[in-house]
């Protein structure tokens, strides 16, 4: 492994402000999953993130900012810290702050002049949010500044929740000291940041740009709305493509309980789902499938989605059927990740 993979205790936070100041990429750890980091006042390290992930540069990028020092005149601080950025701060975005920050919501706004279009791809508007691992918050806090950080990932395919699917991903870079990886664990959230765009509030109202682990009915409660706007698509955004977070396999969903000998025409597949293995066995005994089971708890499957793609991708099944997701609001995120997982799936 990689000297470049590196644990908190084995290094120095100004080693790594200095790694970021010199224009390299670093991964870093964060609620949701890794992202690929670089200072966000950087332009050419900005495209070397375009240009490692294979990544569109009209697909904007998401600034994360440390959290101000908390104390009496917090408002005044957000505001502060999100006038850096946006030129146009709305007092709803610091009732957000207040309520979610550090976490896993986006907040989209009016940019600031300054804002590289790198950045915006292009756009208006930039996405601002405060990740919630303490490594990640030390390091921002340190650097004083910005960074850009899109998921760790080639761009469309698994989103990386360990430091060792970056690896995966990237090694040729980070054994040649292109790339330095920060172990900061597996991730809590293991899915990617609600997006909320609050930028267009006169003529649309908050928007839910991306599904997340934050909920709509969680964002309306600290609002004070019954509902959010529907999304009309006219903000390109991180994780607005059909296709996205995808394996290399065939994925389909479907409910487990409707199985036919048909959807076991596959020589070698995989079938993930909520009803118990052994139960399954009984049902399908001559069925040549791998069964996986997954409890029925929003949190635990969102912390293992990637994982478990990942690991079923590396497996070379022919095909992958994944359980239908409850329909409850709470699974609104997951039910986003996978319909695009599926969409995406099985291109080489």
């Amino acid at each position: 492994m990689s000297a470049y993979i590196v644990h908190q205790s084995e290094i120095q936070i100004t080693q790594i402000v200095d790694h970021i100041q010199q224009g390299h990429l670093l991964a870093i750890p964060t609620e949701t999953v890794y992202g690929l980091a670089a200072n966000a006042a950087d332009d050419e390290a900005i495209k070397k993130i375009y240009q490692l992930k294979n990544r569109p540069t009209n697909h904007p990028l998401i600034v994360h900012i440390a959290p101000p020092i908390e104390g009496s005149g917090i408002e005044l601080a957000w505001e502060r810290e999100l006038a850096l950025w946006s030129n146009d701060v709305p007092a709803q975005a610091i009732v957000l702050a207040k309520a979610f920050w550090p976490g896993p919501l986006t907040i989209i706004l009016k940019k600031a002049k300054h804002v590289s279009d790198l950045i915006t791809g292009g756009q208006s508007t930039v996405g601002i949010r405060v990740p919630r691992h303490p490594w990640t918050i030390q390091l921002l806090q340190a650097f004083g500044g910005g960074l850009v950080a899109p998921s760790a990932n080639r761009f469309g395919r698994i989103s990386p929740t360990t430091a060792m699917h970056v690896f995966d991903e990237f090694n040729d870079f980070v054994q040649a000291q292109q790339l330095m990886i920060l172990d900061g664990g597996d991730c809590e959230v293991g899915i990617e940041s609600t997006i909320l765009d609050l930028s267009r509030l006169e003529q649309q109202g908050p928007v839910i740009l991306r599904p997340g682990m934050i909920s709509e009915q969680a964002i309306c409660k600290v609002l004070g709305v019954s509902t959010l706007q529907a999304n009309d698509n006219s903000i390109r955004h991180s994780g607005g493509m059909l296709g996205h977070y995808a394996p290399q396999t065939p994925l389909i969903t479907k409910d487990i309980s409707q199985l036919t000998p048909a959807d076991f025409s596959e020589k070698k597949m995989a079938v993930v789902s909520f009803i118990e293995q052994q139960e399954l066995k009984k049902q399908w005994p001559d069925a040549d499938v791998d069964w996986y089971q997954i409890p029925r708890d929003v949190n635990v499957v969102a912390k293992e989605l990637y994982r478990l793609l990942r690991d079923l991708d590396n497996k070379n099944y022919q095909k992958i059927i994944f359980d239908q997701l409850p329909l409850a609001p709470e699974w609104a995120g997951l039910h986003d990740r996978l319909t695009r997982s599926v969409y995406g799936s099985g291109i080489n």
